[in-house]
């Protein structure tokens, strides 16, 4: 069964079904007829290019890993359960089960679990193990969900904001309109009416924008979203029309019905204090939460650029990484013993040239899922876990780690290939010992083995977590030996790891490709540097980041149009007081000192209120990281500077257009 896409590719426009397709398995090739062919929507989580029934398992898998018993699992396993079944009256059999299968002491000694999670849930919970479908944290959906709403209230406000500026311009419609009959209701249906009808043309543009910019959305969240067309969507928009047309045109109604004709065409309109307190709590909120966006900002910039920068225990500069391939049969160790027999082959060829500074062999590399996971039941009966790797003996020179105590293993020593582990400082803390060098394991099913070295603790899983203990061996059996269970997310066939003296990069990596064509022939070439794929581990974060900055570089925007507006509103109202000042002999730059304190004050209460929020929003995005930034006042500084300078901008012409009018034509009515 195939992907449409990859039928197309293949088969082009004609008909693929019964046509054969050839799938290569390890270094033979399988042949397989096409029953169907699939059209999979780019939102589904189960996206595949072909589907292989289970039947064709013997050509695929060994028969080791066959008949490997229940603690083996490949493939997931997909339920379809009656409508009114409920999955918990299911799930609650199935301890019964399997001790009825497994026998009760096994299965009480086998940390095996198994439970029901709902497909349409896999998508946002983190709480199951991550298997074939991709997993999201829902942090990160209710983080952009916040930001959308945030940015949706800050627009709201400023609209009002905005309309009551403007409510000087339209005082005299008013009065008028009062005076030849129309009553308080019909104006505020008027001006509802009107916000109503922005909000509809508003919404109508945001729409186009929003599906002409998603693409450019996909690329910043790392996303394939679609625009669903469909029922529910228009009626979230009908919900959004309505309640922010009503939200945001209620307000200025109200104020715009409230004027007395009587004030109204003699001029003598005056903002009351309540609602002059009320607009200015309106313009706080947008500020508090564009200095909340801009601080967030900061902060994140600053956690990712730590994490870019932090020393993870190893250089990962100039470190390439490439796949080896060994054919697919045999046992595991088996097959891992003959990918390093064969990074031999390499490791002699590439010492040849200048520009590589050293190889070596290694089970798993960085950024790109799991290490090996084990655990057995030790001597005091309890279940412990650990991570494995094998490694050669350049392993540590070539990644320049440090040993915390012992040593290194060497080619000069034949036994350190049969019995010799090395552990990092986390297994040693792990059981509690005060050193690591001369123990063994306290486990009674391991070979005879010995720990000849500690390592300092390394950071192989990304930031998010601390670093387990983890075991380093030549050879698996060492360890295989004596474990319960065993998870392998990523492939433990060997890999080559190369140090690249800089300078000369193009070059190295065609001589790096030439040996590798000489020695593996036409097989894939894969290539890549470990501190990119280090830094695709924060990509989400690194997209969140993105999106924040935008987000607030347009809540400053919408913010200073709103406060655009009050300084529109609250110096129009005092343009009488400061020409009598004036009269009285206050100096320009007095009455604009005295004018923009207010705002300053304004803005100053802003920052004040968003430090905590902030912080508290900080303290859980940061906790999911174990090594993180600590939050220091110096960001909240940099944000409430920018918000500050923005706000003087902004009010800016307003304030110097008051203060430099003429009190003859300000006062020559009174």
């Amino acid at each position: 069964m195939l992907s449409d896409w990859l039928a197309r590719k293949y088969f082009g426009r004609a008909d693929p079904i019964n046509k054969i397709i050839s799938v290569q398995v390890g270094e033979n090739f399988e042949e397989f007829s096409v029953a169907a062919v699939v059209k999979i929507p780019t939102n589904s989580s189960l996206q595949f290019y072909l589907l292989i029934s289970d039947l064709n398992f013997p050509r695929l898998f060994d028969q080791q890993t066959l008949t490997s018993g229940w603690f083996n699992v490949n493939p997931e396993t997909y339920v379809l359960l009656p409508e009114k079944i409920n999955p918990e009256l299911v799930s609650d059999k199935f301890p019964s089960l399997f001790k009825s299968i497994l026998g009760e002491e096994e299965y009480n000694n086998s940390h095996y679990t198994v439970g029901l999670q709902p497909l349409t849930g896999i998508h946002l919970d983190t709480s199951f193990p991550i298997g074939i479908a991709p997993v999201n944290n829902p942090k990160y959906s209710y983080i952009l969900a916040g930001i959308a709403i945030l940015i949706l209230v800050v627009a709201c406000i400023n609209f009002v904001t905005l309309a009551v500026g403007r409510s000087f311009s339209r005082a005299k419609e008013v009065g008028i309109r009062k005076v030849v009959g129309a009553g308080r209701n019909q104006i505020i249906f008027q001006f509802i009416g009107e916000a109503v009808l922005v909000t509809m043309l508003s919404l109508f543009v945001g729409f186009t924008l929003s599906f002409f910019s998603l693409p450019l959305f996909n690329d910043l969240s790392g996303k394939q979203l679609a625009y669903p067309f469909n029922f529910f969507l228009l009626g979230i928009a009908a919900a959004l029309w309505i309640i922010i047309g009503l939200f945001s045109g209620s307000y200025p109604a109200l104020v715009l019905s409230s004027f007395k004709p009587t004030s109204i065409l003699k001029g003598n309109i005056v903002a009351g204090s309540n609602r002059h307190y009320f607009r200015k709590i309106l313009v706080g909120i947008q500020l508090v939460l564009s200095v909340f966006l801009i601080s967030s900002t900061l902060f994140m910039s600053k956690q990712l650029s730590f994490l870019q920068n932090k020393n993870i225990g190893f250089n990962k500069a100039q470190l390439a990484v490439i796949q080896l391939n060994v054919p697919r049969t045999g046992r595991l160790t088996e097959r891992i013993k003959a990918g390093f027999e064969k990074a031999e082959l390499f490791k002699s060829e590439l010492a040849k040239f200048p520009d590589i500074l050293s190889v070596c062999a290694t089970s798993h590399d960085f950024g790109n899922g799991s290490w090996t996971n084990v655990g057995y039941t030790d001597d005091g009966a309890t279940y412990r876990t650990f991570v494995l790797n094998v490694i050669d003996a350049q392993y540590i020179n070539t990644l320049t780690m440090e040993l915390a105590e012992g040593r290194n293993f060497s080619d000069d020593i034949p036994s350190d290939k049969r019995k010799s582990i090395l552990v990092n400082e986390a297994f040693v803390k792990e059981y509690g010992w005060p050193t690591g060098t001369g123990r063994k394991i306290p486990g009674k099913n391991f070979m005879e083995h010995e720990i000849i070295g500690v390592t300092k603790d390394f950071n192989y899983t990304s930031l998010y977590t601390k670093v387990p203990p983890l075991v380093m061996v030549q050879d698996p059996s060492i360890i295989l030996s004596g474990v319960e269970n065993i998870n392998i997310d990523n492939s433990p066939i060997p890999k080559l790891m190369i140090r690249i003296k800089p300078g000369n990069m193009d070059a190295t990596i065609g001589q790096i490709k030439s040996v590798w064509n000489k020695l593996s022939g036409d097989e894939e070439f894969s290539f890549t540097f470990v501190d990119q794929a280090l830094a695709l581990q924060y990509q989400s974060d690194q997209n969140l980041g993105r999106i924040i900055k935008i987000a607030s570089v347009l809540a400053m925007i919408i913010g200073s149009l709103g406060l655009y507006g009050l300084a529109s509103l609250e110096l129009q109202s005092r343009t009488k007081e400061v020409s009598i000042r004036k009269v009285m002999g206050a100096t320009e730059r007095s009455l604009l000192l005295m004018l923009s304190g207010d705002f300053i004050k304004l803005v100053l209460v802003s920052v004040s209120v968003s430090i905590p929020i902030t912080i508290l929003f900080m303290k859980n995005w940061l906790a999911t990281f174990e090594y993180r930034i600590a939050i220091g006042w110096e960001m909240f500084a940099i944000a409430g500077a920018l918000t500050l300078t923005t706000a003087l901008i902004t009010i800016s012409y307003h304030t110097i257009k008051v203060v430099l009018a003429q009190p003859a034509k300000t006062l020559k009515c009174e």
